[in-house]
């Protein structure tokens, strides 16, 4: 029989080696710590028996009674729904099967997934344990070279200049009037995450700073989690982010499902990126900030701004420090000598179409040729992936 231990160390390598993002280790067994915050044992046995792909209740059954463990259909079912409920898997909602009208079930990697499900639910203890998570080791697996980012940074509307072609995807009013039929803002899980640690964001009092699109605004809604905006409205609400220097971080895709507002203090994402010496290598952005020092005054305005601290005043002018920039633009509107400017990159990365593409994108940089290939024989046969 195994122990405590051992089931939540199974669980913990099961999402580790299965998702898309990992769930590495740290040296002090906080991973586990999580898990235990989130999954009673007997909750930890059965996720152990659940795929990195969605299925439905009569797979799963039939998989933990083939490996010995003891419940009713009714009693998994009950079970499956709670860690759902709690954000500790993923049940329903994007993985609901519309065509058998039957809710589905899989494993949710730590983010984007379990940690942003907790919004609402966040306690002090499971915040200390997520913030030094994150900071210790998960930045590391979250900011990867050379591979495709869960998420992009793309600059703000009033720094962007008439003197070239931007696409679509890189400009969020595009994005909203051509690829979203529905908008939802809910509260941000980092600042209600550093709220209840009691350490408030220094940027903006502003608590709704996420904006999510089409099916998952709908989500959002249905769980009152979310409030409806019109196109009118988030236009309007995109100026009061833009006022407050946040940075606009939408899902990785040319049509994403969500759209993070981020701070440098409080935002998981920028938080974990800033430990990086150079954090510009690990960003998918198009665009980097310049100076003219003829034009600058050395108001300091741009530095304040400055979520990634990349800018900084030499000789009385400003200067860009381009390993540390990721093109958010927020320096170049609030500048009053028209001195900061923003500049497109001459390799421009086009993101995936969809959510799909760009998570396949991911396992396959994750698993390799011959791990794919493995992956995609258990897809066929039906198995466990």
């Amino acid at each position: 029989m195994q122990s405590e231990d051992e089931i939540y160390k199974k669980l913990h390598r099961e999402i580790d080696e299965r998702m898309p993002i990992g769930f590495p280790a740290h040296e002090s067994g906080l991973e586990l710590e999580i898990l235990k915050l989130l999954f009673t044992p007997e909750e930890a046995e059965i996720a152990i028996h659940l795929s990195a792909l969605p299925e439905p209740l009569d797979k799963i059954y039939k998989r933990v009674k083939k490996h010995g463990i003891s419940i009713s259909k009714e009693k998994l079912e009950d079970l499956l729904n709670n860690l759902s409920d709690k954000g500790a898997i993923q049940g329903g909602g994007s993985v609901f099967d519309k065509k058998h009208n039957r809710r589905r079930y899989r494993l949710a990697q730590w983010a984007i997934g379990i940690f942003e499900y907790q919004l609402g639910k966040i306690t002090k203890e499971f915040a200390e344990l997520a913030k030094n998570y994150s900071l210790d080791v998960f930045y590391e697996e979250f900011h990867k070279k050379n591979t495709i980012s869960q998420m992009r940074t793309i600059p703000v509307e009033k720094s962007l200049s008439l003197d070239y072609n931007v696409s679509t995807y890189e400009n969020i009013q595009d994005i909203i009037m051509n690829k979203v039929d529905r908008i939802a803002i809910l509260n941000c899980v980092c600042r209600e995450e550093r709220d209840v640690l009691e350490e408030p964001c220094k940027l903006s009092s502003m608590r709704r700073c996420c904006v999510m699109f089409n099916d998952a605004a709908e989500r959002r809604i249905n769980d009152g989690l979310g409030v409806e905006v019109s196109k009118e409205e988030i236009f309007d609400i995109l100026k009061k982010y833009q006022k407050e220097g946040f940075v606009l971080q939408p899902e990785n895709t040319q049509n994403p499902s969500f759209m993070c507002v981020c701070c440098g203090c409080c935002c998981g994402v920028l938080t974990m990126a800033k430990q990086f010496p150079k954090p510009s290598e690990y960003y998918s952005s198009n665009f980097y900030a310049q100076s003219n020092p003829e034009l600058c005054n050395g108001c300091e305005v741009c530095v304040k701004r400055c979520q990634m601290e990349a800018v900084k005043i030499e000789n009385n002018h400003a200067v860009v420090n381009l390993d540390r920039c990721i093109g958010c633009g927020n320096c170049v509107p609030t500048c009053g000598m028209k001195a900061m400017t923003l500049h497109k990159k001459r390799k421009s990365f086009v993101p995936p179409k969809s959510h799909g593409k760009m998570y396949v994108k991911i396992m396959m940089k994750k698993r390799g040729f011959l791990g794919t290939l493995k992956m995609v024989g258990k897809i066929i046969t039906g198995r466990k992936v």
